[in-house]
């Protein structure tokens, strides 16, 4: 029996490995797209170390720089899965580039997506394409209908390149008629799978190793990767195409509290842990010299509630709590010698 094959771009990064996992779970076979063949290693160990069947992966070079060899990379594939973005620790001074990157890569994957005919494909997103430069006021639960305001200083280089590409894909749909959904998750928590570190996987790691004293007054939505990764293989079946899916757990703590389930779950690391605030005029100084710092400054004090109803609805998805899955990343950056 031939089974169905799933393309995943940026195969090697921290969602999409996971996602190759729950594919393979659920009976597909996985293409997945790095740009050296070094980093397909990578993935055929977790996919070995998870007890799954490496013979159903195959992987091919294809970069998000260039438009070779993405036609080539969908070929044969009813579904495509496009994860790959570049997501930098520090915020580059000039957005351009990264946007660039990011726009033109998600436009030469869905237009080869639409050349061969694929079924659908689903675009890993972001909340950073939904809620930034939206006014500090507003209470109603952010939804599938709102987008980043790019008009607006508030928007980081990496919020502004996830929007465009976002954007982008969107464009693509309605010139070709490809069918697509996105998935926009928020800060995503949960286990890493080997020991190379995503950004947010960067951030927990350096909190648990003392190297971030002090947490700006910030409450961002988080989910834990486990759940993303089933949003892209529900999204990818869903009777519905055309939605956007906002991924985030039901509570939105604080870092501070999150670093406080760290200590609570970890306490040999307790006095290494961020256990106050950095003050919040020393973050919006920073914000007048640094795109990082202008992202937090438009977060400090305020909790951006999601509207989570349709992947809960449409996707069948229940969130596993914050709590869970920071304790869950800590545990495997240490299983993984990461701290």
């Amino acid at each position: 029996m031939t089974r169905d094959r799933v393309l995943v771009t940026g195969v090697s990064g921290f969602i999409a490995k996971h996602i190759v996992l729950e594919l393979l779970r659920c009976g597909f076979d996985v293409r997945g797209t790095v740009r050296s063949r070094e980093r397909a290693d990578e993935v055929r160990s977790v996919v070995l170390g998870a007890g799954e069947d490496v013979s159903r992966c195959e992987f091919v070079e294809a970069d998000l720089s260039s438009d070779r060899g993405w036609d080539a990379a969908v070929s044969g594939c009813r579904f495509v899965l496009h994860t790959a973005s570049p997501f930098p620790l520090v915020q580059p001074r000039r957005p351009e580039p990264l946007v660039a990157l990011a726009r033109d890569g998600t436009a030469s994957v869905l237009h080869a997506s639409a050349r061969a005919g694929v079924e659908r494909a689903v675009v890993t997103s972001s909340v950073a394409a939904v809620f930034y430069g939206h006014p500090r006021d507003r209470v109603r639960p952010f939804d599938e209908a709102d987008f980043t305001n790019l008009t607006s200083a508030a928007v980081s280089p990496y919020a502004r390149s996830k929007t465009v590409a976002e954007l982008a894909a969107w464009d693509v749909a309605r010139e070709t008629g490809l069918a697509i959904c996105t998935v926009n998750p928020g800060l995503v928590l949960g286990p890493v799978l080997d020991a190379r570190l995503g950004t947010s996987a960067q951030l927990v790691a350096s909190m648990m190793k003392g190297q971030i004293p002090l947490l700006p007054d910030m409450a961002i939505p988080s989910v834990d990767v486990r759940d993303v990764a089933r949003a892209h293989v529900a999204a990818m079946l869903a009777p519905e195409t055309g939605r956007r899916f906002l991924l985030a757990a039901s509570q939105t703590p604080t870092l501070l509290q999150l670093a406080g389930f760290l200590a609570e779950a970890f306490p040999e690391r307790r006095r290494r842990l961020p256990r106050h605030r950095l003050p919040s005029v020393v973050v919006r100084l920073g914000a007048q010299f640094s795109p990082g710092a202008a992202m937090l400054a438009d977060d400090l004090g305020r909790s951006k509630a999601v509207d989570t109803a349709p992947a809960r609805d449409v996707l069948g998805l229940s969130f596993i709590p914050a709590r869970d899955a920071v304790v869950a990343l800590g545990e495997s950056l240490l299983r993984h010698g990461c701290v």
